[in-house]
C-alpha cells in the first residue's frame, strides 16, 4: 500500500493522537479546511454541508454525529462530506465550551417554559442539584440524569447548534465561492 505507514503505531499512541495530533490542532484544522475548500461542488451545497456538521457536533449524541450529520446533509441536499468534516467542530477542545453553553441555554429554555406554564412538566427540578445518596433506586438516578442533564443539553444544543450552524454557513460561503473563483482563474491562465 502507497500510504501506509512504515513503523505501526501503537495504540496508546493512537489515543494520545485522539486528544494531542502530533502537528497541533493548528495543523489540523488547517488540513480540514484545505479539504472543504478543494470539494467539487457548489459553494452552497458546502457551506450547507459544513453547517450540518457542525449543528450535529452539539448535539448530546456522541459517537453519532457523523452518522447524523451526513444524514442532515443528504435531506438538505447538501455535501455529505462537507457534513462529515463539518462534526469535527466539536473535538475534546471546543466539547466543554460547547457543552458548557448548550446545557445552560437548555437550562435556562426549560425554566423559562415551565414559569410560564407551556411545559407538560409537573414538577420543576430544572438545575437543582442532588447527590446519589438522595436515591433510593437505579432508576431515580436515570430519570435525574436524563430529566436534568440530557434533556436540557439536547434542547440547548439544537439551539446553540442551529445559531452556530447559521453563522458557519454565512462565513463560509462567500470564503468557498472566493477560493473556487481564484482556482479557476489559475486554471485559464
Amino acid at each position: 500500500m502507497v500510504f501506509r505507514r512504515r513503523k505501526k503505531r501503537t495504540t496508546l499512541k493512537n489515543l494520545k493522537e485522539l486528544f494531542l495530533p502530533e502537528n497541533g490542532w493548528r495543523r489540523a484544522f488547517e488540513y480540514i479546511s484545505y479539504r472543504i475548500r478543494r470539494l467539487p461542488d457548489t459553494p452552497h451545497r458546502i457551506a450547507l454541508g459544513v453547517s450540518c456538521g457542525v449543528f450535529t457536533s452539539f448535539t448530546p449524541l456522541f459517537g453519532f454525529h457523523f452518522v447524523i450529520g451526513a444524514m442532515l446533509a443528504y435531506l438538505a441536499r447538501a455535501n455529505v462530506l462537507a457534513a462529515v468534516l463539518g462534526t469535527f467542530f466539536g473535538n475534546p477542545i471546543t466539547f466543554p465550551f460547547m457543552v458548557a453553553i448548550s446545557v445552560r441555554t437548555g437550562d435556562f429554555v426549560l425554566v423559562k417554559m415551565a414559569e410560564l406554564g407551556q411545559s407538560g412538566i409537573s414538577d420543576n427540578n430544572w438545575g437543582k442539584e442532588h447527590s446519589f445518596t438522595t436515591y433510593e433506586s437505579f432508576r431515580d438516578f436515570v430519570v435525574e440524569i436524563y430529566s436534568e442533564k440530557f434533556v436540557p443539553y439536547l434542547v440547548g444544543g439544537l439551539i446553540c447548534g442551529f445559531l452556530a450552524a447559521v453563522v458557519v454557513y454565512i462565513l463560509s460561503k462567500p470564503l468557498i465561492l472566493t477560493y473556487q473563483r481564484r482556482k479557476r482563474k489559475r486554471k485559464k491562465e
